[in-house]
């Protein structure tokens, strides 16, 4: 497949981690994180950038309702390339919302979910947020997207900005695919976060009761595995062992 990815972690190892990065992010953008937590659980980990998104080639315009459904199943073009049989996935925002999508519609695949800030229904919280985000670019603000994402960072920013403010996307709503997911699963949300309360939490764990639990820290927003790190990891690494 024509995606950038990197391995991390024991390359030899049978269990296997797929990193999804958020709706502005990439491979770079995980920074060390991967790597620290694979090399604590030796097992393998991979981060790939999806289509459009930092060193692989593809476009964002015209993005549809559908996008995170779509790169769900791109995911699942890539996990058959990999010929993996079972990975265990952790998701960012948009990241977790397609690791939730993959886990329900394509179960033999997944092992595990780990989720962080995923949405499964856009709620006014999150228009808001994304909103109050749109003048940043014009004031020079997200600059720092020009390193990971090149010459293609504005339209990397108006993908995301853009669709969450579409009269489109204002009913999206995946509830009816968490409630098919059966594998174990951790979501995770920051208290502070800025783009969605804990009624998508709270919505992930009702759907479907069964092999899941929530984290949710204090004094955190939306990137909770860089802005509490050390609790992050520690709830992430005694959820994993018990799934190896």
């Amino acid at each position: 497949m024509n995606l950038h990815w990197i391995e991390v972690g024991n390359l030899d190892a049978e269990e296997c981690i797929i990193f999804l990065h958020e709706g502005l992010g990439c491979v770079e953008m995980w920074k060390d994180y991967p790597e620290n937590l694979c090399r604590s659980l030796n097992v393998r980990g991979i981060v790939y950038d999806r289509s459009g998104y930092g060193k692989s080639k593809g476009s964002l315009l015209n993005r549809k309702s559908d996008y995170l459904h779509v790169a769900a199943e791109e995911l699942g073009r890539f996990i058959e390339f990999l010929k993996l049989e079972k990975v265990h996935l952790y998701g960012h925002s948009d990241g977790g919302s397609i690791a939730l999508i993959c886990a329900g519609t394509k179960p033999q695949m997944i092992k595990s979910v780990v989720t962080e800030a995923a949405h499964v229904f856009n709620e006014q919280e999150t228009i808001d947020g994304v909103l109050a985000a749109r003048p940043l670019l014009t004031e020079g603000k997200m600059d720092g997207l020009k390193k990971y994402h090149g010459e293609r960072y504005e339209e990397v920013f108006y993908a995301w900005n853009d669709i969450w403010l579409d009269d489109s996307f204002k009913n999206w709503n995946i509830e009816d695919i968490t409630s098919q997911i059966t594998c174990p699963r951790l979501i995770i949300q920051g208290l502070d976060d800025q783009y969605g309360t804990l009624k998508q939490v709270e919505t992930i764990c009702k759907t479907n009761p069964q092999n899941v639990r929530s984290f949710t820290p204090n004094n955190c927003g939306h990137a909770p595995f860089k802005e509490k790190t050390n609790e992050v990891l520690k709830t992430v690494t005694e959820f994993y062992h018990e799934q190896f």
